[in-house]
């Protein structure tokens, strides 16, 4: 008589557990590595004849190599042993009673883990966990060699200390992988690098008054600041020193040092130093200074900082400080400023001598104006730099003295609209090639009617024939003043 269970009773029945499994083992394992323990495990409460590594790996779409690989791992974390290898054929052992020999450990494992006692002598003693974690660095993912690996325990060591956190000694196992640093003389310059990255992060961090090991976050930064930007250790401690000295702290510090990144940056491959640490600050400064001649105090923006890195571009400091003092005298933006160096460059300006002329000449004008204006009785202003660019006009484009504009301010003195009933009086001038003004004293007296309905057309437009465009040109900053100056680069009237 025999009796057996249906063969669907498998799929409605348990498999248990033990909850040192999930609480210790699990967390740490692959995910298919969990999936071969478990399928297992069932097998044990319900044998099959059929199980083969080759039936669980269709049965779990998982390579053969795979199941293997997996079995090995539970068998060097003590969750079964193998009691064939051919067939390969393993026994599931009770996490309460595991009592396993070396001469049940897999001969290749047994012989890591007394190459890691041999190195390290005593120094550190790795637990049983730590050591099947190290080992899956050579049999798992990353197939680093021995010799690699204690090259890597070795470097923690040094770097760390000798009780280093085996998670964090991975991460470091995880870069050379990646840089596929698997053999000796790869691993040892990427280690002697990183090496060189800790012992210099340890200095900065000394320079800043902290105590400790570089945390992972501090290397981060180091390796961005040296790697990604291209700073020397001389250039992160020159750096240091621009700092405050109540607070300093690797958040103002890595400020200073993109702000140096982004100004002073060259080709691939340049490094920054010291010198270009200290060009940055000097440019901060020239900086500082410009805007306060805009009438802009406290800490300068990143976008004041890319505006300033442009001017750079067109002018040396000391004729971006001459611009920001005439934007600063009709209390203009940083905007306005570059767009007046912009406009200085298009006319040819290259010198100091060259733009103090232009100012000179410019501002001769602006007083020109307030003498017209105290002829008359209104107070019309100057809406939108209009009146500078009739003024130009009538002295470079009709040729007019400043006698004669002056005759005409008289004649405008009671009018409406003072500025427009000159502008057609100069048109009118021009047409009839009046010069003097005697000249245009003897006109007004034969045509004086004429000058009645001038004056009265004035009034109801602001500005006659001529399209003067609604912009601002105050404070010699607009292409179109520039052309109203008309200019050459020698500062003579074209």
């Amino acid at each position: 008589m025999t009796f057996a269970f249906d063969d669907k009773y498998t799929m409605f029945d348990v498999t248990p557990v033990e909850n040192q499994f999930i609480l210790e083992h699990l967390p740490g394992a692959r995910g298919d590595y969990v999936k071969v323990y478990l399928y297992g495990l069932m097998h044990c409460y319900h044998p099959s004849e059929e199980l083969t590594p080759e039936s669980m790996s269709h049965d779990l779409n998982i390579p053969v190599e795979e199941i293997l690989a997996a079995f090995r791992y539970w068998e060097r974390h003590g969750a079964v042993r193998r009691i064939s290898d051919r067939p390969p054929a393993w026994q599931y052992v009770s996490f309460k009673e595991q009592t396993t020999s070396v001469t049940d450990i897999d001969p290749e494992y047994a012989a890591f883990c007394q190459a890691l006692e041999d190195a390290f002598d005593g120094k550190r003693v790795f637990r049983g966990s730590e050591m099947a974690a190290i080992y899956e660095w050579k049999e798992g993912d990353l197939r680093l060699p021995t010799e690699v690996i204690l090259m890597l325990l070795n470097y923690m060591t040094r770097c760390k200390g000798k009780n280093f956190k085996i998670s964090d000694a991975e991460k470091k196992a995880l870069v050379l992988a990646q840089e596929d640093a698997r053999t000796e003389e790869k691993a040892a310059a990427v280690l002697a690098r990183d090496e060189a990255e800790n012992s210099g992060m340890r200095e900065i961090l000394q320079i800043l008054g902290k105590r400790g090991l570089p945390s992972e976050p501090n290397m981060r930064l180091y390796v961005k600041w040296t790697r990604d930007w291209g700073f020397t250790q001389d250039g992160i401690k020159a750096a240091c020193g621009k700092m405050e000295k109540d607070d300093p702290n690797l958040a103002i510090l890595d400020k200073i040092l993109e702000n140096t990144y982004n100004s002073q940056k060259k080709a691939d491959g340049d490094t920054l130093g010291k010198e270009a640490v200290e060009k940055a600050s000097l440019d901060h400064e020239n900086l500082v200074k410009v805007m306060k001649y805009l009438g802009r105090s406290g800490r300068v923006t990143d976008y004041q900082e890319k505006m300033y890195r442009e001017m750079l571009q067109i002018y040396p400091q000391e004729i971006i400080e001459i611009g920001a003092e005439e934007c600063g005298r009709k209390r203009k933006d940083p905007e306005s400023l570059l767009k007046l160096l912009t406009s200085w460059k298009e006319r040819g300006f290259t010198t100091k001598e060259q733009v103090e002329t232009h100012i000179r000449m410019f501002r001769a004008k602006e007083d020109f104006l307030k003498q017209l204006r105290g002829r008359w009785n209104s107070r019309e202003t100057d809406p939108g730099g209009r009146h500078m660019e009739m003024l130009g006009r009538w002295e470079d484009e009709l040729g007019m003295s400043r006698e004669l504009i002056m005759k005409a301010a008289d004649y405008a003195a009671d009018v409406q609209r003072p500025m427009a009933y000159m502008d057609a009086l100069m048109t009118r001038y021009a047409e009839k090639g009046i010069r003097t003004a005697e000249e245009a004293e003897k006109d007004r007296r034969e045509f004086s009617g004429q000058y009645k309905e001038i004056a009265q057309k004035a009034a109801e437009k602001s500005v006659p024939a001529q399209d003067y465009h609604q912009r601002d040109y105050s404070g010699a900053q607009e292409a179109a003043f520039e052309r109203m100056m008309n200019l050459d680069s020698e500062g003579n009237h074209a």
